[in-house]
């Protein structure tokens, strides 16, 4: 059958403006009263609760990113109900951990005092290495929020009791360099980046153009361990290899260099750098459910320049000519 005429124009309009592919579209969503098996009343108070932080989102960011948060809910009530891999037991603690990372976003995008108390951040990770962070992002086209999403999972990961993730990687290399052997982890760095997959990396780097020519590109794992040390080569990879998913998952070309903006990459990019196989799945846990508020927090906030004391975030405001602002006590800054 012959495309009707409109939609023969439409793709040759598309392909003149050089658009990028449309990506695919998720599957029909489960209804969300259906998603919701408890009494009317009770489920009601649930879907208001849910509009609410949906509506919240359009008025930050817009209309797609309150669809990928309505699509991130979906996916965790229906993993819920199915007995998948799912952040959280009950549709009311999933809804009251968005709602509360709602807060802190506003919070920040108003310029506001952030209040982080129980929020599982690690910010005091993430802004010293804001400028490197967004240095890599815009390198390989992501949003900046993404790779900072990334860094404050692994860190806050790293940082909790026990010393789990982060924490158990580095006493094993301590112990295994202390005997003269290899070290045990595969990770390292602010993004947890592993040294294999950090040499597969030259060949999109050197198309993007992020790769200094003059350096030399690490060839062996003692390389690109040195490498990954180095905090903004260690985003760079990691950048790198986000993007070569991200084009996969979005049916585009692996040459495809054009920046991608679509906010359901908030929730990708930690999924899929943190555990591929359960995003591959359709699964969902906290770091991937998490990662989606902590991306767009983090993309408001480093457009900024805030100070951390304690659990809570304080904007900066611009001193210099003009301002009747006089400067505050020395605290320690964090600049973005």
């Amino acid at each position: 059958m012959r495309p009707a005429p409109r939609v023969l124009g439409l793709l040759v309009a598309a392909l003149l403006l050089g658009a990028l592919p449309v990506p695919p579209g998720p599957p029909p969503s489960p209804s969300l009263r259906g998603l919701l098996p408890y009494p009317p009343g009770k489920r009601e108070a649930l879907v208001a609760r849910h509009l609410a932080n949906k509506a919240s989102l359009h008025l930050l960011f817009g209309e797609k990113a309150a669809r990928a948060y309505d699509r991130l809910l979906r996916l965790e009530l229906a993993n819920q109900q199915s007995g998948k891999r799912s952040a959280f037991a009950t549709a009311e603690e999933a809804l009251e951990a968005a709602h509360r990372f709602l807060l802190a976003i506003g919070q920040a995008a108003r310029k506001a005092p952030v209040n982080l108390e129980g929020l599982p951040t690690a910010p005091h990770h993430v802004l010293p290495h804001a400028q490197e962070i967004r240095a890599a992002a815009h390198a390989l086209g992501l949003p900046p929020g993404v790779l900072a999403a990334i860094v404050d999972n692994e860190q806050h990961g790293g940082d909790k009791a026990l010393g789990l993730s982060r924490g158990v990687r580095e006493v094993a290399d301590g112990v295994a360099l202390t005997l003269g052997e290899a070290p045990f982890s595969r990770t390292l760095g602010l993004a947890q980046m592993s040294w294999e997959d950090a040499l597969k990396q030259e060949a999109r780097l050197r198309r993007f153009g992020a790769w200094d020519p003059l350096r030399p590109f690490p060839h062996t794992e003692a390389e690109a361990r040195r490498a990954l040390l180095d905090p903004y080569l260690n985003l760079l990879f990691t950048a790198s290899r986000l993007r070569g998913y991200f084009n996969a998952l979005l049916s585009l070309p692996p040459e495809e260099t054009r920046p991608l903006e679509d906010p359901w990459l908030y929730y990708l990019g930690p999924a899929w750098h943190n555990y591929p196989l359960r995003a591959q799945n359709l699964e969902t846990w906290e770091d991937s459910f998490y990662g989606f508020f902590k991306g767009l927090l983090y993309q408001v906030v480093l457009e900024g320049r805030w100070t951390l004391q304690g659990r809570r975030l304080l904007p900066l405001k611009p001193l210099g000519p003009g301002s009747l602002q006089a400067p505050s006590p020395p605290v320690p800054h964090l600049f973005p």
